[in-house]
């Protein structure tokens, strides 16, 4: 089941960039006189590849449907889930607003001669589509500046998109540019010089987003060499790493044997720039099949909780000392009733000598961590259940004598 659902997960971020970076091949990368015929494959790309991520994420509703339900699940159980839970309603939204954008590509089929304001448009109509997944990702999950989470995490999403959506629309460029005589040399360098610059200005932002959502998402050096999460995310940035300094060799070597390129030299110097973007781009295609996994995976610093929770086992550690730490639910009231799978938790917290950090239980399950005095609780199931907080030490697994529990109902 897993397979499948990495699967998919891949194929929604590779389809999402391909149809962003043909976007932007089309509408901003092309100089002005490329052969129409390039320009309209770029958008039947670009469309293609949409209609894809429409097709692939009703597949991912219907395998998380029957992880709830054994078999294919019910209509009743999918609308439950698309109408009561937050991850639903983004999935919902989604599929709408790239179902419009779908239609809005058949237009620009239609016309044929699309000219570059609509298809500038149509890119900048697509950015929401790509930044919204954010608000289903470990971004979301209870932290602390959770704003901040899920904007580092959209503009990560929209520069892989970038950068590797955008190096398969080049290869497919000059790969046509290659077949062409005339004005192809000029053509290579416009579209090689103006994808450099995006590049150049993506990778930066890849590497403090990347920075940021390592350091939040794992935690500590420990969490990135023993936790699943950390090592797929080792993988993502091994490969990372090889995408780098080929980009950086095709950056200043390619682009420039291109520049020196002539009506004679053409064919000869665009086959070379088609074999190594082609090695670049496969780079990119590995890059987002790992993060297909990585997004299925608990975020490391919450699966080290889940690793300490449980090697305690059915004999859990007794409880420390407080010395001086107290903890109080301020929310969910005792009883309260809540709608759909997100309960809002809110709670006092004194940390004393040795408080750090607050462990959230749900019917006896490690459900997360706190730093702050509040967050949400995500995908609780209906029924009656028990939260308990626990004041926590820095070393994680050190659990103090200052606690609080209180029972609510989610319908």
């Amino acid at each position: 089941m897993i397979f499948l659902e990495a699967t998919t997960a891949a194929i929604s971020y590779l389809a999402l960039a391909l149809f962003l970076g043909h976007l932007v091949a089309a509408g901003f990368l092309l100089p002005r006189g490329e052969p129409a015929r390039l320009r309209l494959s770029l958008i039947v790309g670009a469309t293609g590849a949409l209609i894809l991520f429409l097709l692939d994420s009703a597949a991912a509703l219907i395998l998380l449907g029957s992880k709830l339900q054994p078999g294919f699940p019910s209509g009743e159980l999918l609308w439950r889930y698309l109408t009561l839970t937050q991850s639903g309603q983004v999935w919902l939204a989604r599929e709408v607003y790239g179902a419009l954008l779908a239609i809005f590509m058949a237009l620009l089929l239609a016309c044929k001669n699309a000219g570059t304001a609509l298809l500038r448009t149509a890119t900048l109509l697509a950015l929401p589509l790509l930044a919204s997944r954010s608000l289903a990702s470990h971004a979301v999950a209870v932290r602390e500046d959770m704003a901040l989470a899920v904007s580092s995490d959209a503009l990560h999403l929209l520069a892989t998109a970038l950068w590797g959506g955008g190096l398969i629309a080049l290869w497919h460029s000059l790969r046509f540019a290659k077949s062409q005589d005339g004005n192809a040399p000029f053509a290579a360098r416009v579209v090689v010089g103006r994808f450099s610059n995006l590049a150049l200005a993506s990778v930066p932002v890849l590497f403090l987003t990347g920075l940021y959502q390592s350091w939040t998402h794992v935690g500590s050096l420990p969490a990135l060499v023993t936790t699943d999460y950390g090592k797929v995310l080792l993988l993502k940035l091994a490969f990372f790493s090889l995408m780098l300094t080929v980009g950086a060799f095709n950056f200043f070597a390619t682009k420039s044997l291109l520049s020196r390129a002539d009506q004679k030299t053409a064919q000869a110097a665009i086959q070379k720039a088609v074999r190594r973007i082609g090695i670049e781009s496969v780079l990119g295609v590995a890059i987002f099949s790992v993060t297909g996994l990585l997004t299925l995976l608990p975020p490391g610093v919450h699966a080290l909780h889940q690793i300490s929770a449980a090697s305690a086992g059915t004999s859990p550690q007794p409880l420390q000392p407080a010395e001086g730490a107290r903890i109080k639910i301020l929310s969910p009231a005792p009883d309260q009733i809540f709608s759909g799978d997100q309960v809002p938790l809110k709670f006092s917290f004194i940390k004393g000598k040795r408080g750090h950090h607050v462990h959230a239980y749900l019917d006896g399950e490690l459900m997360g961590m706190f730093e702050s005095e509040q967050g949400t609780l995500n995908g609780v199931a209906p029924g009656r259940h028990t939260l308990e907080l626990r004041v926590v030490a820095a070393d994680h697994q050190t659990e103090l004598a200052a606690k609080d529990r209180v029972e609510f109902v989610v319908k």
